[in-house]
């Protein structure tokens, strides 16, 4: 979610890796130019054969913090909402996904025998300059070229990585570069929050049958400051960031066409993560889900019954032709909010092995007030 099943993201690197490879024997036919949500999210023979989330998990940190095996899927999922010296207002995603081909480990004794395979997406919003530029990576642990590990913490994927500075898993040190687009990330991110655990306990359910869920939690308000670099600009910047943190094994439910994803730092102080699964005929799925913790710590988690999410102005982007609902009111009754969500920018389209909406947004309360900042993410539009 979106960090919700990202396994949509994860699936859609382990196919383009892999027609990389086919494309390379004598006769192979050309690729799709995406890959849909249908295609990549069904269930599969070896699907059984991996661990899943059934239980609410006993997490323990910082051991938590680090990789999972055993589980078809897991997210290291980094975005922030930063502001330069000017004022100006940047947005950032360093997203490492990792996917497991099989349950059990090659039993070949070669450095290159392995497993897994690695995706990782890098974007930045440069909300000054009008600019929105996403890129993304491919890759396999052996010899080395990704991966990630506990003690210290680190997860990277060639030169594009998260890195714990010390022993301990704070600060963490970011960074990220693309010459050929003038992208560049050189972030420290220092403690905020604690960990904030999604559904029952970080049981967070993403359809009805047993096990058709995953792990979940979310670091918030993290500070963060550093430098951003986009095309001829750039600039020292500071902010909040936020990262989601999921692992499980099952695809999606039968029968969803997508999802909108919000994780939204509010200005009194509260965090907000919600996420409403869009049924193919229309309408939420039951598992749509969030959790509000507010300002004093306590939690309120949310049921499909306890939100709104209604969609407003779309804009349709030249490059894709899809037209994304960008701004949206969003409501939470039972605490008495009412928010209006923005795009700092339009166009934060990503033309990547999947097509997806993801960006920073502003938030407007009932009144016009401005109200906190945040991310977005919409997937499954024009599939």
């Amino acid at each position: 979610m979106s960090r919700l099943m990202r396994s949509l993201l994860l699936l859609a690197g382990i196919v383009a890796l892999l027609v990389a490879v086919v494309l390379s024997w004598p006769g192979a036919a050309p690729p799709p130019e995406r890959f849909t949500l249908a295609a990549l999210m069904g269930e599969t023979a070896e699907t059984e054969s991996f661990m899943r989330a059934l239980g609410p998990a006993r997490f323990e940190f910082p051991r938590d913090h680090g990789p999972h095996p055993g589980f078809r899927n897991e997210w290291w999922y980094f975005t922030g909402n930063l502001v330069d010296e000017t004022g100006s207002e940047w947005g950032f995603q360093l997203t490492f996904f990792r996917f497991e081909l099989s349950a059990r480990p090659p039993e070949r004794d070669s450095r290159w025998a392995t497993n897994e395979v690695w995706m990782a997406h890098f974007a930045i919003t440069d909300a000054g300059g009008r600019r929105h530029e996403a890129r993304e990576r491919f890759g396999r642990p052996a010899p080395g070229g990704a991966g990630a590990s506990t003690l210290p913490f680190a997860v990277w994927l060639d030169n594009w990585s998260a890195r714990s500075l010390g022993e301990e898993f704070f600060p963490l040190a970011l960074e990220a570069s693309d010459p050929a687009s003038g992208m560049h990330l050189d972030l420290i991110l220092e403690a905020g929050r604690p960990p904030l655990l999604h559904g029952e306990d970080g049981l967070s359910q993403k359809g009805p049958e047993p096990g058709n869920a995953s792990y979940y939690y979310t670091l918030t308000r993290m500070p963060a400051a550093g430098s951003l670099s986009l095309g001829t600009r750039s600039a020292r910047v500071s902010g909040l960031a936020w990262l989601d943190r999921e692992w499980g094994t099952s695809a999606l439910g039968e029968g969803t066409a997508g999802w909108d994803w919000f994780g939204l730092t509010l200005s009194d102080g509260s965090d907000l993560m919600l996420y409403g699964l869009r049924r193919s005929g229309g309408g939420w799925q039951d598992e749509s889900a969030g959790t509000l913790r507010r300002p004093d710590g306590s939690l309120l988690r949310l049921s499909r019954d306890d939100f709104q999410l209604t969609p407003g102005r779309r804009w349709r982007s030249p490059a894709s032709g899809v037209s994304w609902p960008v701004d949206w009111r969003l409501e939470v009754p039972v605490a008495g909010l009412v928010l209006d969500v923005l795009p700092l920018l339009d166009d934060q389209e990503q033309n990547l092995a999947v097509r997806y909406w993801e960006g920073a947004v502003r938030l407007l309360d009932a009144d016009g007030v401005d109200a906190g900042r945040g991310y977005m993410e919409l997937v499954g539009y024009g599939d």
